[in-house]
């Protein structure tokens, strides 16, 4: 099952083959550092890939994320994850590609359709495909998805503050840094300080026209 992003009524999003909708079988891809950087919405038979994605980083996942547990890193454990994703209506799991592979994924975690309008963004790459532009790219993506598409209004984002290289990639698709979070997350068996991260809608657009 693949899951088409909802347009409630009144938002700004364009119907049909508007490029930046990228639920059910739609996809996009831009050219980043010369490589055809692609986002579109997980399915079911990417477990496989994403396993041995996921396995062939495992030594870094398990110690950035030690909750992980072994079925995590399986096809087993990634269908459970992906079907989660898709019963649920506020998050949207998608792929990254390059030249047509699986690197990466990414998500929009806490869709809210209140008052807020927003979302959070998460992301992750694996070693081989890093310092490419591909994070960049797929961020440029996942961003026109949630404010072309999904009518979003603001978009978060939170990054380890050694993370520099997490950083510029959001930078470089206009987000703003409005904050330090501390001890905001457990990550090899410390609290880490995080730099929040947004970018809304109307900032996105103007940078559109400029």
């Amino acid at each position: 099952m693949t899951r088409v992003p909802r347009r409630p009524s009144g938002e700004r999003a364009r119907a049909g083959g508007n490029r930046e909708c990228y639920g059910g079988t739609m996809a996009a891809s831009a050219v980043r550092s010369g490589i055809d950087v692609g986002l579109r919405a997980w399915e079911l038979d990417d477990a496989e890939e994403l396993a041995a994605m996921y396995a062939a980083a495992a030594a870094e996942l398990s110690t950035d994320a030690p909750w992980r547990t072994p079925e995590w890193f399986t096809a087993g454990g990634q269908r459970e994850r992906i079907r989660a994703c898709l019963d649920v209506d506020s998050v949207e799991g998608f792929v990254i590609t390059a030249a047509g592979a699986i690197v990466g994924t990414l998500s929009l975690d806490e869709i809210r359709r209140d008052i807020l309008q927003s979302a959070d963004l998460g992301y992750w790459v694996a070693p081989d495909a890093r310092r490419r532009g591909v994070a960049t790219g797929a961020i440029g993506l996942a961003v026109g998805h949630a404010f072309g598409c999904l009518g979003l209004h603001r978009i978060h984002a939170t990054v380890d503050i050694d993370n520099r290289a997490s950083s510029r990639a959001l930078e470089n698709n206009g987000f703003q840094r409005v904050g330090i979070l501390r001890g905001f997350a457990m990550v090899g068996g410390r609290w880490r300080d995080h730099h929040l991260y947004q970018l809304t809608a109307e900032d996105w657009l103007d940078s559109r026209r400029g």
